[in-house]
């Protein structure tokens, strides 16, 4: 229980947060200032020394969940079924990562490191600028973790919530980048399986691009999040000798009901790369009209329209929409996998000649028309903490806080009141 500033000093030490030079000024000069442990800890999250959140495991004696490896935990980032997200700082290679581990308590459930492990054997794999790059996996006792990139911006599902339907040539600039990785993803033997605006991450989110004539901050960039779903095809020789009744996926559907193509619904163990194409479809047709294809509350009865229904057309939305975007779109969403697009590259062609480079300052002249459709918030498998990177979360770019390796370049004065009891050794 952390009660004096002498078990702060403990449990920073015994947790590895801060080297033994700042350790030791905390001895020196600032303990000796502050009025209890709370003082202490206040002032070192002020000075940016330490987070809230490891301040806040600290006050709660969890202070030896903080470290993970070569890692400190910073910030959770969010959360979903299997597995907790956290910005962390690795003190080997002294950069910010976003830090997967998998869930307290599920260590031991073989499913839950099944889908770990799958993503981790799939990501591991990838290595391209539209897909989240991984750094590093290990196992820690029984903890099994894998740090990424950590980088700053908002998911296309909250991005759409906040700023409306997109300007046609960002739409289709953020498509054409997500098909890029997939086309990579393709290459390794890959299939995503759960392709949608919250697993897309924009980097550099435009302020606002629905107001025409503001000036560009820099390139925007989507980055394809969570492998969690991921399933790696077989080869044709490893198709003849698999027994398929054998696949615990047989007949399972897996994805995100607002977004999943007719033929993962029916059996997910079947799918190719282009039910991520109709993903990809109904992904754009979020971006451009602000909604699903099929809005609706029943699981059930978005399944059934997935087989059965066409959207409403999307130039009936959006009138300003070119001819050849409303076909490439049409022809994603296609409920014959054999109809739509057979490989994501296709996808990238048509659409390059409606994105902002290939437009240029005549790109602002294609303006969706502000509050032409309501938007609607797809359902979501992760649940993630507002005001978050990759962590996902907010439109605005989160702070970093200063490395706990590294002494900041300015803080507040000290404590002038050393009115405590407490003493440090």
């Amino acid at each position: 229980m952390i009660q004096t500033v002498q078990d702060v000093v403990h449990a920073i030490r015994r947790a590895r947060l801060l080297p033994d030079e700042q350790v030791a000024e905390i001895l020196r000069d600032i303990a000796p200032r502050c009025r209890d442990s709370h003082g202490l800890l206040d002032y070192l999250v002020q000075i940016d020394w330490l987070t809230p959140y490891q301040v806040e495991q600290i006050d709660q004696d969890n202070w030896d969940g903080l470290t993970l490896g070569p890692y400190q935990m910073l910030a959770p980032l969010g959360q979903g079924g299997v597995s907790q997200v956290f910005q962390a700082w690795d003190t080997e290679r002294g950069r910010e990562v976003a830090l997967k581990v998998i869930r307290q308590g599920l260590n031991d459930e073989s499913e839950a490191v099944r889908q770990f492990e799958r993503e981790l054997a799939v990501i591991t794999r990838l290595s391209h600028p539209n897909v989240i790059k991984t750094f590093d996996a290990h196992q820690v006792g029984r903890i099994n973790y894998f740090a990424m990139e950590y980088v700053e911006g908002v998911d296309l599902n909250r991005y759409i919530a906040d700023v409306g339907p997109l300007p046609v040539e960002y739409a289709c600039d953020f498509i054409r980048m997500t098909a890029l990785g997939l086309q990579h993803a393709y290459q390794m033997g890959m299939v995503h399986r759960d392709i949608k605006p919250a697993n897309l991450f924009l980097i550099n989110p435009p302020a606002d691009p629905n107001v025409p004539f503001v000036r560009r901050g820099p390139d925007a960039l989507v980055k394809i999040l969570d492998w969690g779903l991921a399933r790696m095809l077989p080869t044709p020789g490893e198709a003849l000798q698999s027994d398929s009744s054998l696949d615990p996926e047989r007949g399972m559907m897996i994805g995100t009901a607002d977004y999943v193509a007719p033929e993962q619904a029916r059996d997910a163990s079947l799918v190719d790369i282009r039910a991520d194409i109709y993903s990809l479809g109904c992904t754009f047709y979020y971006l451009l009209a602000g909604r699903v294809p099929f809005p609706g509350n029943s699981l059930m009865q978005k399944l059934l329209k997935h087989q059965t229904e066409e959207p409403t057309p999307i130039k009936q939305l959006r009138p300003e929409v070119p001819d050849e975007v409303a076909l490439v779109l049409h022809k994603m969403l296609a409920k014959n996998p054999n109809d739509r697009y057979q490989i994501p590259l296709l996808v990238v062609a048509p659409l390059r000649h409606y994105t902002l480079s290939a437009l240029g300052n005549a790109g602002s002249v294609i303006r969706s028309s502000q509050g032409s459709s309501p938007g609607m918030r797809p359902s979501s498998t992760m649940n993630v903490r507002p005001g978050t990177m990759l962590g996902l979360g907010t439109g605005r770019p989160v702070s970093r806080p200063s490395q706990p390796t590294q002494r900041p370049q300015t803080r507040p004065n000290l404590p002038s009141d050393p009115t405590g009891d407490d003493t440090v050794q």
